[in-house]
């Protein structure tokens, strides 16, 4: 009870008053910015309620950017949800720096429930389709175990709209996340879907798959398709023999092996196969 009262009467409770006063009240932008910012810097956790309000509430544009900046340097979780419902807000009203900055505030707080609340945003047959491809942006953008995980069960549910799936296979492959491999090497070898084949090549051409062992199982079977394409003759589909080269080369780029010695080895490598 004591440390109760002690922080009741604490003056640098008092303090932040007139702060959360002008940042509520005040009808001069300016000076509601810099009500924030002082807050920010002197009532820490103390600020977050505040903030929130701004962002929720405030008229400018500018003011509900700001509070979401500062709340994601608070990083805390209780800033999520309003955080989301910011970022809605602005995709239907194409603020796009609003959008931009939300996003960003939501990435830096890294609560353990977003992952979660993220792929019910996409399962949410309500929710509209930006919010969702958005909500498969930013699980593809945090890249742990959980997210990585709601990015495949995404893709594995045949009901998710085809956009949002191949939204989350590019996202997926961008992770670089070794539990990502086995479904990517599906997709690219074992899907009949020629869409959902080609989001992955295009997006392994910008991957950050740097380990050899992972560059050179997806080599191989890039090898595979450009020589299934090649049998094909007339028939074979170009735009994927192209792409197909084209992820070829990011991959030897990513372990620093020039086109022709990465063939070579993916060769040599088939070879020991071969022969074990």
């Amino acid at each position: 009870m004591m440390n109760e009262q002690i922080d009741d009467e604490s003056p640098f409770k008092e303090d932040l008053q007139p702060l959360i006063e002008i940042l509520e009240e005040d009808p001069d932008w300016n000076k509601r910015f810099g009500a924030a910012s002082k807050l920010f810097r002197l009532g820490k956790e103390k600020a977050v309620d505040p903030l929130l309000k701004a962002l929720q509430n405030d008229p400018h544009p500018e003011i509900r950017r700001f509070a979401a900046d500062l709340l994601g340097r608070l990083g805390d979780p209780r800033a999520t949800w309003a955080l989301l419902a910011a970022l809605r807000k602005g995709l239907l009203e194409k603020e796009t720096v609003i959008v931009h900055h939300t996003k960003q505030a939501l990435l830096s707080i890294k609560s353990a429930d977003l992952p979660r609340i993220l792929k019910d945003t996409i399962e949410d047959e309500q929710e509209f389709f930006e919010m969702k491809l958005t909500a498969v942006q930013l699980l593809g953008s945090i890249a742990d175990t959980q997210s990585v995980q709601q990015l495949i069960n995404i893709i594995k549910k045949p009901k998710t709209d085809g956009r949002i799936r191949a939204a989350a296979i590019e996202q997926l492959v961008y992770t670089g996340h070794l539990s990502a491999l086995q479904l990517i090497l599906e997709l690219l070898t074992l899907t009949s879907n020629k869409t959902f084949q080609k989001v992955v090549l295009r997006a392994l051409a910008k991957t950050p798959f740097k380990n050899k062992s992972v560059v050179f199982r997806i080599g191989e079977a890039l090898l595979g398709i450009m020589e299934s394409q090649e049998k094909l003759g007339e028939k074979k589909d170009e735009e994927i023999s192209t792409l197909a080269a084209e992820a070829m080369k990011q991959l030897a780029k990513n372990v620093g092996l020039e086109f022709d010695k990465f063939m070579d080895e993916l060769i040599r490598i088939r070879m020991k196969k071969k022969k074990e």
